[in-house]
């Protein structure tokens, strides 16, 4: 960011990823990851944490797929941040 970095690319609870990685590739970063670093390092993103924490919690436990974001994954073990637990699940 120091060098003129604009733009992050990231996924909420790290899904999606190159279909042409190769195994163990790790898949996208966090943007529950992102944020926080962010916000750790003063750096205003606009995006509010405790959002897309709780987006990356719905999304994940309605696809069935594992949060790779650590910081998410422990605001919401601490109960820093609820999750959407009221919301019903998606419909096919």
């Amino acid at each position: 960011m120091q060098h003129g970095v604009a733009t992050i690319d990231s996924s909420v609870g790290g899904l999606g990823g190159c279909p042409f990685a190769g195994p163990g590739a790790s898949g996208n970063v966090a943007t529950e990851d992102v944020v926080y670093m962010l916000d750790g390092l003063g750096v205003h993103s606009g995006v509010d944490f405790a959002q897309v924490v709780r987006a990356g919690d719905w999304i994940v436990r309605q696809i069935g797929r594992r949060n790779s974001s650590r910081a998410g994954v422990a605001s919401l073990a601490r109960g820093e941040v609820a999750p959407l637990a009221e919301l019903e699940p998606m419909s096919a």
